[in-house]
């Protein structure tokens, strides 16, 4: 008898197996055809969020004219648009002079809402451009989870460099990182074919004193070629580059970074000029001018004309003092500033500290016999001066700095010789 119902038990395994398998079947195939997700093997849901770049047109202040960008997450399930920007700094901090003579500046970042911002730059008349963000789901999680945890008070700031670290490069670094380096492969061994001074100077020069400024500080570094991720410091750059760079985790043939533009806002403001005119005749025809005035009050000091030697050492030590201190104020920037780019500027050359000197001695001439020493002290500026120009032919020596030395190498030469001529009064016979 129990042997009976052991042989039926054995049996009717195979059956209960099979009617296990057919009932977990039915269920699989019910829950497919009603749509229900399966447990295995299933996508997760398309993510409702979109990613795009928002990039700002030049403005009318100084700070405004390289442009701007910011980067904003919409979420399609809620409707809410967040742009987050890297660009916030506050004119009103107690340090805020300090840090920016020092090259120290405070930048932060923020979210805020998306179309408050755009309508902020509308308000100010300034072009507005947007475009889709191309990532896989993965990448858009990673990206949001980036940018939200700088978006607090402990990683929100970060030490402003206007060439290597600012709005855009957090941007396109931020980009990089969720892509695994892929902007960077493609971009840092592709020459730009042009220059931070040759950016700076095209989208300054309608503005003759910031020019003139960024010229003068600017050193040697700023004459290195730049690659095509270095150039995406500019907004409007990484507008145009990333349209070309593929992520190829989209497809079998990857797809574009970047959508081709869309306009949000249209401005009436001149976009930024590709090409720069050139000011060296302009700057060379007030160098010579000046260098002129010194040359004349020499010839007419000369004379016995008391009025022609006041002039000649009144505006020759206005100038000496003034490229003086300038020229101390650079060679001070590079052992106590972090200004990397004002090191190895040549304009030392043309903005030397003894033409300090030389404004107090011209000054003090005036009253005291010193104008031997004041001769001397010219023929040296003068001096180190040529030597600037003569260095532009020797290896390393090879700063773009051809305005600058038109307008001050006339006026030294023009001082010094001045000097000179006016050593001997004719009126009295005795040289003053």
């Amino acid at each position: 008898m129990m042997c009976l119902r052991l042989i039926k038990l054995v049996v009717a395994i195979p059956r209960l197996f099979f009617f296990v398998v057919l009932a977990f079947a039915l269920k699989m195939g019910t829950g497919l055809l009603s749509g229900q997700a399966a447990p295995f093997g299933e996508d997760p849901p398309p993510s409702t969020l979109d990613v795009f770049l928002l990039t700002v047109g030049p403005g009318d202040a100084i700070w405004e004219r390289f442009g701007h960008n910011a980067l904003v997450f919409h979420d399609t399930s809620d409707g809410t648009m967040t742009a987050y920007n890297w660009g916030i700094f506050d004119f009103r901090q107690h340090d805020f002079v300090i840090r920016l003579a020092r090259g120290r500046m405070r930048y932060s970042m923020r979210g805020f809402p998306a179309l408050e911002l755009i309508e902020s730059y509308r308000s100010q008349d300034r072009s507005v451009w947007s475009q889709r963000v191309n990532l896989t789901d993965d990448q858009k999680l990673e990206l949001v989870s980036l940018v939200t945890a700088m978006d607090t008070e402990d990683n929100r700031y970060y030490r402003y460099d206007y060439y290597r670290d600012n709005c855009s490069t957090r941007i396109r670094d931020a980009l990089d990182h969720v892509l695994g380096g892929q902007i960077s492969r493609a971009t840092k061994q592709q020459d730009a074919g042009s220059t931070y001074r040759r950016h700076t100077a095209r989208i300054l020069e309608n503005s003759m004193p910031a020019y003139l400024g960024i010229q003068f500080v600017v050193g040697n570094l700023g004459d290195a070629p730049i690659s095509i991720w270095d150039e995406m410091f500019l907004p409007l750059s990484m507008k145009e580059h990333m349209q070309s760079i593929s992520n190829p985790d989209l497809g079998l043939y990857g797809a574009r970074i970047l959508d081709p533009p869309e306009v949000v806002v249209e401005s009436s403001i001149n976009v930024q000029r590709e090409n720069i005119d050139e000011f060296r005749a302009r700057f060379l025809l007030v160098g010579l001018a000046l260098g002129f005035v010194f040359l004349l009050c020499g010839w007419r000091a000369s004379t016995g004309h008391e009025g022609a030697r006041w002039f000649l050492h009144g505006l020759g030590s206005l100038w000496s003092v003034i490229i003086g201190t300038l020229g101390t104020l650079l060679l001070m920037s590079w052992f106590l500033t972090d200004h990397l780019f004002w090191s190895l500027n040549e304009n030392i050359f043309q903005a030397n500290p003894s033409s300090l000197f030389l404004g107090i001695v011209l000054l003090v001439s005036l009253r005291y016999p010193m104008s031997r020493r004041s001769r001397r002290i010219a023929g040296v500026v003068a001096a180190v001066s040529i030597l600037g120009m003569i260095a532009q032919v020797l290896p390393g020596f090879d700063q773009v700095n051809g305005e600058v030395m038109a307008l001050t190498l006339p006026a030294h030469l023009g001082l010094y010789f001045g000097l000179v001529w006016s050593k001997v009064s004719l009126l009295s016979g005795a040289e003053y």
